[in-house]
């Protein structure tokens, strides 16, 4: 998390060889940081540190170097800027979930095509992490396999910083498709907050499981955890857990302000065996729409999971107004194009192919602006989108 006067940073370390860190401004004038936590695992070669860091002035570009503590030598260099929540009602964000680390080629190219676009941050909406592959039996797996993702993906060895805010899915959670029943959840929580969250500051709070809600840019984005509160699917439970379900709820109603909801799995998605909303909670969903009709405040969807991207237009028959869930996935994972996929009557865009949403927000009066495009391995635009969402 990022805002007009602090960051936060995690930074991969090695054992055995604890790092030192300098932050300074581009005039050569220091800048004050505190080491929050340094943690590692038992059995293995790396672990992580997390930065807080003070003091940040708008417009200043930032340098944060990693150096030897004993011999001074700067190890790794990044640059950084501060992010200024209010300073204009736009939120231009990239969108992105299922980035498998096996995928050596396209995880190469994604992410520079990615930073490239400049967005004012990153939304990882799940599966930023493949924990579960060979389905990991203790802690110590986790652990390695976000290590050996942080280690791997282009997304972590940017020059240039953007500030991500992440939610998980089944795979960083640990399990394909788990749910709150699976045996390492706390401990797979504790590791994706070290490794991806933030603490609360203005403008960004913890809210339950690894959830978080950012008031930023005349917006609202809730961040929702689809897996540690959730009930097993077709059993006519709960996705997100009563207690975190209703602290949703009452926070978007709280006022008129335009609001993203952002799930690992799809809402609408009931029109093909993945799991999504709509098909694993029908009850409990027609619940949460018809009390996020009462609210002032219009809501968009944002989901990944399924390996393509779309986007869904939402009859007014489920909010009072038509609103929109965007898809995002797969950055780099795998996609194959099979003919079910062009079955989903509510489909108004859609891709296959390996690619990630660059999404413009801005707030009009009852709603909201939104423009959208799809990125591609070749750097090129699948698709584009431009709508309004507006409550009355």
């Amino acid at each position: 998390m990022t805002n007009s006067y602090s960051t936060q940073i995690s930074v991969l370390t090695e054992y055995g060889n604890p790092y030192g860190y300098k932050v300074f401004d581009s005039q050569g004038r220091p800048v004050a940081f505190k080491l929050q936590d340094r943690q590692m695992r038992a059995g293995y070669h790396q672990g992580i540190d997390r930065l807080a860091i003070t003091g940040l002035e708008p417009h200043l570009t930032y340098y944060l170097q990693v150096v030897d503590p004993h011999r001074g030598t700067v190890l790794d260099e990044r640059i950084f800027k501060s992010l200024k929540l209010s300073a204009k009602n736009k939120a231009r964000f990239a969108l992105v979930s299922c980035a498998c680390d096996f995928y050596k080629t396209h995880a190469r190219v994604m992410w520079d095509h990615l930073f490239a676009q400049k967005p004012d941050m990153i939304f990882l909406i799940g599966d930023a992490v493949y924990a579960d592959f060979r389905c990991p039996t203790s802690e110590a797996d986790i652990w390695r396999r976000y290590c050996e993702t942080r280690f791997r993906l282009r997304h972590f060895r940017q020059p240039n910083l953007i500030p991500t805010l992440a939610v998980w899915d089944d795979h960083d959670y640990g399990r394909d498709n788990v749910c709150k029943s699976f045996g390492l959840k706390s401990a797979t929580k504790k590791i994706f907050h070290l490794f991806f969250g933030s603490r609360d500051t203005d403008g960004f709070k913890n809210t339950m499981g690894v959830g978080s809600q950012l008031n930023a840019f005349g917006q609202r984005f809730y961040f929702m955890d689809d897996r540690y509160f959730r009930d097993e699917a077709q059993c006519g439970g709960l996705m997100w857990g009563k207690e975190q379900q209703e602290q949703f709820i009452e926070s978007v109603c709280q006022n008129s302000k335009p609001a993203w909801v952002f799930n690992g799995s799809q809402f609408f998605g009931n029109y093909f065996r993945q799991e999504s909303f709509l098909k694993d909670f029908g009850k409990n969903f027609t619940d949460v729409l018809t009390k996020l009709r009462k609210c002032k405040a219009p809501v968009v969807f944002g989901s990944g999971d399924v390996h393509f991207s779309e986007i869904m237009s939402v009859d007014p028959k489920y909010l009072g107004y038509r609103t929109y869930e965007y898809t995002s996935s797969g950055i780099h994972s795998l996609n194959f194009p099979v003919k079910w996929l062009y079955k989903n009557p509510r489909r108004e865009v859609f891709t296959w192919h390996h690619n990630f949403l660059i999404i413009e927000s801005t707030p009009v009066k009852e709603g909201m602006h939104i423009k959208a495009k799809s990125i591609n391995a070749r750097n090129r635009i699948e698709f584009s989108h431009e709508v309004t969402v507006k409550r009355s």
